[in-house]
């Protein structure tokens, strides 16, 4: 799986995750991943429960370490979090006694950024969000869709080199979930982060992605790569979109009845 460009961003290569299971035997969640992703590139992974979307995006974000095999971000190994590597999670994350400045500001003074400079980047990053109104409010006092902008500011502000994202709109109601996607796909345009986002939603994964990222469960495992060679913004009910998502939802089936099939052999 080759990067857009010259020069990856993020590699894998050989990389296999295993665990113990209850009874003691070995489980491979994740076998032989070689992939490749460039600096600035927004990718989707995309597949059934059980494919190890989320292991592989943990073992990039250094929450997990490989079995097997290497992962390196800018040609270092990575051996756990990194603050230039930031994670947005579908339950927000936020603390619920700091307000929404404060939440944003956290990250920040973390990083011993002067108290003046943190504020005026605090304040940036919620005016990209749309969320200036809001900078004294509390997490409870916000909805769904605003506590995931906070989120998104909160990552954005640290100016991160990575954005991983693990269903970070899986939560949220249909409207608020596309109005955050074109938002998150006009931030990335500006910031250019690289982007690694899980989702369930195949349709999601072709409005944001430059390319899809099919997985395949037992094992866990990538089963095919998808250029989207469309035009952004992507227009949702367009010819080429339907198009392309009859291509996708074909090898998804595929991906689910094979899975089915070994299942029901195994019991």
């Amino acid at each position: 799986m080759s990067a857009i460009g010259q020069t990856a961003k993020i590699s894998l290569r050989g990389v296999e995750k295993r665990f113990a299971s209850a009874r003691g035997e070995e489980q491979v969640a994740l076998s032989l991943v070689d992939m490749d992703i460039a600096s600035g590139e927004f990718v989707c992974l995309v597949g059934p429960s059980g494919c190890g979307k989320t292991t592989l995006i943990n073992l990039m974000a250094g929450f997990e370490r490989a079995t097997t095999g290497t992962v390196t971000i800018d040609g270092r190994p990575v051996t756990g979090p990194d603050p230039d590597h930031i994670m947005i999670f579908q339950d927000y994350g936020l603390y619920p006694w700091k307000s929404v400045l404060d939440n944003i500001l956290f990250g920040l003074q973390a990083r011993r950024v002067p108290a003046p400079e943190a504020r005026e980047r605090a304040r940036a990053a919620l005016e990209l969000v749309g969320l200036q109104a809001a900078a004294g409010k509390h997490p409870h006092e916000l909805s769904g869709g605003m506590k995931q902008r906070v989120a998104i500011a909160r990552a954005l502000a640290v100016e991160p080199s990575v954005l991983f994202m693990d269903e970070p709109f899986a939560a949220l109601d249909a409207f608020t979930r596309l109005y955050l996607q074109d938002e998150l796909l006009q931030l990335w345009s500006e910031k250019r982060p690289t982007v690694v986002f899980v989702t369930h939603d195949l349709d999601e994964a072709i409005t944001l992605g430059q390319r899809v990222v099919l997985m395949a469960p037992n094992p866990g495992r990538v089963q095919r790569v998808l250029d989207v060679e469309l035009v952004y913004p992507r227009e949702r009910t367009g010819n080429d979109f339907s198009l392309f998502r009859r291509e996708l939802f074909q090898e998804f089936h595929l991906v689910h009845q094979q899975a089915a099939e070994e299942e029901e052999y195994s019991i």
